[in-house]
């Protein structure tokens, strides 16, 4: 059987020097996936100051919520990386945890799509590029054949 192979602009990324991931960044679809986790993450944390606020000092709940809003947004996480992808990347740092002005969630996911942002770019200067080259080649074989056809009939 023949193959047929052609470019999906799959690449991998080691992750802080642990996990590697895979994924097109010039996905766009994949990059919605990611706004989505920043969403939710947002949504969380919302919901969960709220509550933090209804329980005042009861500290044991203050912490029962934040676990709980960890708990949630790893499981967000690891359903777009990949089952264990958050307990490798950040074993028991809190994805809500601050770091360099943002959450650790947060430096994650915008480093993903600063990556992205540059391959998109990257990706939509080199098309027309590529689109003259399959429009040139194929207008060639237009004309030639067009010729032979023209010949063909006189």
């Amino acid at each position: 059987m023949e193959e047929l192979n052609f470019a999906l602009g799959v690449q991998e990324f080691t992750v802080n020097g642990g996990r590697t991931v895979r994924f097109n960044p010039a996905d766009e679809g994949f990059l919605e996936a990611l706004y989505g986790l920043l969403a939710k993450l947002g949504e969380l944390t919302d919901e969960r100051t709220k509550k933090t606020e209804k329980a005042g000092e009861n500290w044991a709940k203050r912490f029962e919520l934040a676990k709980a809003c960890d708990d949630r947004m790893r499981k967000e996480m690891d359903s777009v990386f990949g089952e264990g992808f958050c307990a490798d990347v950040f074993g028991s740092v809190r994805l809500t945890a601050a770091a360099d002005g943002l959450s650790v969630a947060e430096n994650f996911l915008w480093s993903v799509v600063d990556r992205m942002d540059e391959n998109i770019k990257a990706n939509l200067a080199r098309r027309s590029e590529r689109i003259r080259f399959y429009t040139d080649k194929y207008k060639s074989r237009k004309a030639t054949a067009d010729d032979a056809a023209g010949e063909a009939g006189t």
